[in-house]
């Protein structure tokens, strides 16, 4: 609930700080009773309230120590240490999930951070970028909570690494959750969690919008039981380092060639007609250097002689 709440606020602080979008003018009513034993049924005893000095006080205050205690002894499999990965490891340790005994938690991605992850990726910092998201992200939750359990892999969940996540490996987890980008991989981690009866949290995001599903085994329908329309956009990650179908060739194709002559000449003919060019790009310290650095190559270092190009 801290995390929906601060997330609503920090969305109308940017709401404010950058004056483009509608503020809320509403009431906002939010509960999770269902997160609380039997619904909420009946009170808590006393002694599975009461507070312990520990820094889940205010958790097991309206959970009870119980399941306090079962949440730390927890053993899960995160796919993927991206945008919901980072937010998902950050919520495990605020909770305490792993953190118990017997508890441990298990990042793996093979991707490793660029500079355009760290505006949404807030585990990682400008000295990350190259290095291994998941080690990054595994190192950044231990400073929240030394307590975590966090072992951080560089291997793909897919078929050419089941010697990896083998049959012990499986049978050892409490569930799974996903954050992954593509639907293929998705399909594979829940044909895994249906072979080996796990829990799944699978959730995704694209732009503004996301989805959440949670599959229980014998419980509810699995995520390959309905199908997601054709992915429209390819995610920035898999075009660099993992192309595996044609249209991802082309789509890199076409995303060089734009870098390469309209990015440049589109920011060059902007400077040379708008007298605000610079002032605005101040505000956009994400794509100042940048765009400076192609001005300069363009305007200042440009070839004047055929010999020089």
């Amino acid at each position: 609930m801290c995390a929906i709440f601060g997330g609503i606020a920090a969305q109308e602080v940017m709401k404010a700080a950058s004056g483009k979008f509608m503020p809320l003018k509403q009431w906002l009513y939010f509960d999770a009773e269902e997160c609380l034993p039997d619904d909420g049924k009946e009170a808590l005893p006393p002694a599975e309230t009461a507070p312990r000095g520990s820094r889940y006080d205010s958790q097991a205050a309206a959970l009870g120590w119980s399941t306090q205690e079962k949440l730390g002894s927890l053993r899960y499999l995160l796919v993927g240490a991206g945008a919901i990965g980072c937010e998902m490891l950050k919520n495990w340790a605020m909770m305490g999930i792993g953190c118990g005994e017997g508890g441990h938690v298990t990042v793996t991605d093979p991707d490793t951070i660029e500079k355009s992850n760290l505006n949404r990726q807030f585990l990682f910092r400008p000295w990350d970028v190259t290095k291994a998201k998941s080690a990054c992200a595994a190192a950044a939750i231990g400073a929240m909570n030394p307590a975590a359990k966090v072992e951080a892999r560089l291997d793909r969940v897919g078929a050419e690494t089941e010697g990896i996540f083998d049959d012990a490996f499986w049978g050892r987890l409490s569930g799974v959750c996903n954050a992954l980008d593509n639907v293929q991989a998705r399909l594979y981690v829940d044909q895994r969690c249906i072979y080996y009866q796990k829990s799944l949290l699978e959730s995704g995001t694209l732009g503004p919008k996301g989805n959440v599903q949670v599959v229980v085994p014998k419980l509810t329908e699995s995520y390959g039981s309905s199908r997601d329309p054709p992915e429209k956009s390819i995610p920035v990650c898999t075009l660099k380092n993992f192309p595996n179908q044609i249209e991802h060739t082309i789509q890199w194709s076409r995303d060089c060639f734009e870098g390469l002559f309209r990015q440049g000449a589109e920011d060059v003919n902007a400077y040379l007609s708008q007298p605000d060019f610079l002032p605005n790009l101040e505000r956009q310290p994400g794509v100042r250097k940048t765009t400076l650095e192609a001005l300069a190559a363009n305007l200042v270092d440009k070839p004047i002689s055929l010999e020089q190009c």
